[in-house]
């Protein structure tokens, strides 16, 4: 999730989301040519040229269109690389805390390739917070968490509200549940480091109500892919193979909007959920994860 839609992000060119070069024209040197006389020529008459638009160099400058041609789709699949996990299940604050900053460290080794091929720049992560929405001043780093979220991304910080994924009875299932959270609030950061969340940034607020809350579902549903496409790739460094991959099948089927309880559609639904994360996590790949392109019924 974001933190809000008015959230701040870097000021990434938006010609660089489309692939477009930006041409920094250099000053010329004028030269004095040579006057010489010149009979004054003849005209002939000429029909006028008929010039028609070519569509296969036209450029989509729409919100939708320059996301949806940015590189990072064609920058390959998620590589596998070392992680080395606390063997524990976290369940305390600074448990939580650890192993979350670890998970980091190997998203950042995995999608460093892909964003450097997507001639963009994976900068760090600020932090990774945990908060406590029955204690928010306990919490100042992650501000205003919202009330209805596990989780937020707010422009380099991840938070997360600890106390959720801290239940003892249920330790395999808080860690699952846990990657995939981390996992998709990741998604954010790749999607700010490529340049896609300033495109939407910069557009979003231009459109009527229904086309913003489309938008931000194709941007949260892309996080969630992206997040899969990393877990998949690296499904064995996090056990997600036998009944631990049935329990992450099981929560993205139960991810999105019908559990929002201000009953807004801004993350897409079950089944829009479930479509773009389990496609992800088998093909390791975030050519899978085009949102943007999708059509309206894949982003419900």
């Amino acid at each position: 999730m974001l933190k809000a839609a008015g959230f701040a992000v870097l000021a990434v060119a938006v010609a660089a989301v489309a692939g477009v070069a930006v041409a920094r024209d250099e000053p010329s040197v004028a030269v004095e040519p040579v006057r010489t006389a010149t009979p004054t020529p003849v005209l002939k008459p000429r029909a006028k040229p008929v010039v028609k638009p070519s569509p296969s160099t036209s450029i989509d400058l729409s919100l939708e269109g320059l996301a949806a041609a940015n590189k990072l789709y064609g920058a390959g699949k998620v590589p596998a690389v070392r992680c080395v996990l606390p063997a524990k299940p976290p369940e305390t604050k600074s448990e939580l805390l650890a192993y979350a900053r670890v998970m980091v460290a190997c998203m950042d080794q995995a999608w460093k390739p892909l964003v450097d091929r997507s001639q963009a720049v994976l900068f760090p992560v600020k932090t990774v917070q945990a908060y406590d929405l029955k204690k928010p001043a306990a919490s100042p780093e992650c501000g205003d968490a919202p009330k209805n979220m596990d989780a937020f991304y707010d422009n380099g910080t991840i938070c997360f509200e600890w106390p959720e994924f801290s239940d003892p009875a249920e330790p395999a299932w808080n860690l699952v549940d846990f990657q995939q959270l981390l996992a998709h609030e990741y998604g954010h950061h790749v999607q700010q480091s490529t340049g896609i969340l300033a495109t939407y940034d910069a557009g979003w607020w231009k459109q009527p109500k229904a086309a913003q809350l489309e938008n931000e579902r194709r941007l949260e549903l892309q996080a969630s892919c992206l997040g899969a496409a990393f877990l998949g790739a690296n499904r064995s460094s996090f056990r997600l193979t036998g009944e631990r991959l049935r329990m992450w099948k099981s929560i993205v089927r139960r991810v999105g909007d019908e559990n929002n309880t201000l009953k807004i559609r801004d993350h897409g639904s079950y089944k829009s959920h479930a479509y773009w994360t389990t496609r992800a996590f088998t093909a390791g790949d975030p050519a899978t994860c085009n949102t943007f392109k999708a059509s309206p019924k894949r982003v419900s």
